[in-house]
């Protein structure tokens, strides 16, 4: 679990070494029940946030914002993804990993700048790792630490980017 109220902050980086699919990290208030999150697509370059407001029928309501640009058509997320959380704020990383004539490149970190506050955390955040599909995805956290790859900005006009997932 995440604490968000920590200084200078905490950063967690997951190495994706094989995605046969898609997959996503998240950070959820469980202790509330599991009812907010945000979760980041590395492939899509999307943000999503969505907080469950019925249980029966379940109801949620969604927004999300398109900080990133999508990976190239047709290529699945590999490389490192990240979150970071800094005084009551939250960044997410990405660095693709591109293979080729038996050679792995990475690419440059991408960074979707602070998106969200966490006025909507309860308790303690947990990290989740979701995979859309079944398949042989190789995962692994590669890093735990106070220091985020870069130094996020700030995302520009963030609150009026945010779109209804309605």
């Amino acid at each position: 679990r995440l604490r968000s109220d920590l200084a200078p902050g905490v950063y967690l980086e997951v190495e994706v070494v094989a995605n046969p699919d898609n997959l996503s990290l998240a950070v959820v208030d469980f202790e509330a029940g599991g009812r907010s999150s945000v979760t980041f697509s590395p492939d899509t370059g999307a943000v999503i946030r969505e907080r469950k407001v019925q249980e029966a029928p379940r109801r949620v309501e969604g927004s999300y914002i398109h900080p990133l640009p999508a990976t190239p058509l047709g290529q699945r997320f590999e490389g490192c993804v990240g979150v970071y959380l800094r005084s009551g704020s939250l960044a997410f990383f990405r660095r693709c990993a591109f293979s080729g004539e038996d050679v792995l490149r990475k690419g440059a970190w991408e960074c979707t700048g602070f998106i969200a506050d966490l006025n909507w955390v309860e308790g303690r955040l947990t990290p989740c790792i979701a995979f859309r599909d079944e398949g042989d995805y190789h995962v692994r956290i590669s890093h735990v630490g106070p220091d985020p790859p870069q130094e996020p900005c700030k995302a520009k006009a963030c609150a009026a980017a945010w779109s209804s997932l309605d």
